[in-house]
């Protein structure tokens, strides 16, 4: 049961006043409100730390942890992954309460905004940190430091070709199977590839045999890229399909994600 609703006006009283399991951030609070109702009993709201703006500079795109994915989907200067990400969580209500801190924070297994921050090589600014922590080590330091609190996301390569590609068993189910691409250049050669799979289970994955295979050539044939995509990735089986069906989709969706930077890349 809350007790208690805490309104830090600073960084640091929000760290300060994180002591413990019974003690939590709040930022939209979908994931608090589904969770037991005796834990925990008091919570700390970002509401006042000004971490709800989007900003660019140059080819650099920094978004605050209070940033709301529909927020992220509006946003012109974000880049296309994280839009589209964002755009998997198919309630408009959701998007409106669910913060780009929180999906970092929870990583849950079923997350589309996380292959598609490790695709564009995100970098997650951290409270008492100088540095920001690659997205990919982000999980790591905040399980470790259980008083963690992100503060945003940078995006260096913003302005990077970039997709996501889902499956699920409905329009408004959460994803069974993601696939997040991003790209340096895609035509006429590849380069500074980025291949992600999450099985939703678990799993993500960067295929970096198959960005080494991919780089520096001409985007491959659909179903050559399907069987790359087969022999490197190994899903785990669940309800929504065995590990056959999901290794089999991820090469469609990724092969599709990629031919759609270079649809996007010849439109422009």
């Amino acid at each position: 049961m809350i007790t208690e609703i805490l309104r830090p006006r600073t960084v640091r009283e929000a760290v300060r006043a994180k002591t413990g399991a019974e003690t939590a951030y709040l930022g939209g609070g979908t994931w608090l409100n589904s969770r037991r109702p005796d834990v925990p009993t008091v919570l700390i709201s970002l509401e006042n730390l000004g971490l709800g703006t989007i900003g660019t500079d140059g080819n650099e795109c920094t978004l605050g942890a209070m940033v709301t994915l529909q927020q992220a989907v509006d946003a012109p200067s974000a880049p296309r992954a994280l839009r589209e990400a964002a755009s998997l969580t198919a309630s408009r209500t959701l998007r409106n309460m669910r913060t780009i801190g929180g999906e970092i924070g929870l990583w849950s297994v079923d997350s589309a905004l996380v292959p598609a921050l490790i695709a564009l090589d995100a970098e997650v600014l951290l409270a008492g940190r100088k540095k920001p922590v690659a997205i990919a080590a982000a999980r790591q330091v905040v399980s470790k430091a259980p008083g963690a609190l992100v503060l945003g996301i940078i995006l260096t390569g913003a302005s990077r070709a970039s997709c996501v590609r889902a499956v699920s068993r409905t329009s408004h189910s959460a994803p069974s199977l993601v696939a997040a691409v991003g790209a340096g250049a895609v035509s006429p050669v590849l380069a500074d590839v980025r291949v992600v799979l999450s099985d939703c289970r678990g799993q993500v994955v960067r295929l970096t045999a198959v960005e080494e295979a991919l780089n520096g050539s001409p985007l491959p044939p659909k179903e050559q890229i399907e069987g790359m995509i087969s022999r490197a990735f190994v899903p785990a089986a669940d309800m929504h399909g065995s590990a056959e069906y999901k290794k089999y989709m991820a090469g469609v969706i990724t092969a599709d994600a990629l031919y759609s930077l270079l649809e996007e890349k010849a439109a422009s």
